[in-house]
């Protein structure tokens, strides 16, 4: 397949990767090339983990993060020095994200950071992972972060996790670092919890949540990922990490993976890319955390 003046090998394309369904893996490196134009914007310059299931989804996968000796030259990459220093992939082309398709990855996870500026991140990311069956905490979450960021004149946009709850993600500009970040997440988080102990609660433990939803903002520090937007997930079905529009948030039919690998290419042609705009006004930490 030849894209961006690059020829991509394809291999083993009628492997079946979600039996439930019958996906093939021509149909998911098909689909990223589809969703291609909507996915990268937020993908693009981020040190990327992937969920590689090469034999399909029912014989199990593994988490893969390292820069591999075998991948072309042409794919990105960028090193993160921690306590193990390690060389992330990054998709930036249509074709790379096709590549990585090929090589079995099933779902993306990147950094809220890119690089050239890895210290600095340019998104906030609020992961509402509730108990099991209970995805109208995550809804009620969802609006109460929501209206807090509007307070804070943050902007937010929401979408599925393809799993069990809702991401709800702020675009910043990158002129604060990690240490700003979590200083105002933190402020966020104590708020929310004390305005709705019974939605809310900070306790790591689950033993210790007492049914309530986890206030997860540990997502945003150097290494931390999260599913990116329009990525699958190694589920049955295929079900997508979706953007969603705001007023889609109380549509009872809604749920957490109910957006799968074939229902997303007529979706983005009813209603359109729920994220098309989030790079049109970004916040900044600096003022949210005066107003907080």
């Amino acid at each position: 397949m030849n894209l961006d003046g690059v020829e991509v090998a394809l291999t083993n394309l009628d492997r079946v990767m979600f039996p439930d369904s019958g996906i093939t893996k021509r149909e998911v490196v098909e689909y990223y090339r589809d969703v291609a134009h909507v996915m990268l914007p937020e993908l693009r310059g981020r040190p990327l983990s992937v969920e590689r299931y090469t034999k399909g989804v029912d014989k199990g996968g593994f988490f893969q993060k390292h820069w591999q000796k075998h991948y072309p030259s042409w794919l990105d990459h960028v090193e993160i020095h921690g306590k193990t220093d390690v060389d992330y992939p990054i998709v930036n082309t249509q074709a790379a994200l096709v590549y990585m398709a090929n090589q079995g990855s099933i779902a993306f996870h990147v950094t809220t950071s890119r690089k050239g500026s890895l210290e600095y991140p340019d998104a906030i990311v609020f992961d509402l992972d509730p108990p099991d069956g209970r995805f109208d905490l995550a809804r009620r979450a969802a609006h109460s972060i929501h209206a807090k960021l509007d307070a804070i004149e943050l902007p937010s946009f929401v979408k599925t996790t393809g799993s069990k709850g809702l991401h709800v993600v702020a675009p910043i500009d990158n002129e604060g670092d990690y240490g700003l970040v979590h200083q105002l997440t933190t402020k966020i988080a104590a708020d929310l919890v004390a305005r709705e102990p019974d939605l809310f609660t900070t306790e790591f433990y689950k033993k210790d949540r007492k049914g309530r939803l986890f206030f997860d903002v540990m997502r945003n520090g150097l290494g931390a990922t999260f599913v990116t937007a329009y990525s699958l997930r190694g589920r049955p079905g295929a079900p997508v990490s979706a953007p969603i529009w705001w007023t889609e948030l109380d549509d009872p039919g809604l749920t957490a993976n109910g957006i799968k690998l074939r229902d997303l290419r007529s979706r983005l042609e009813t209603v359109g890319d729920p994220w098309a705009t989030f790079r049109d006004h970004v916040g900044s930490v600096e003022r949210a955390l005066a107003r907080c």
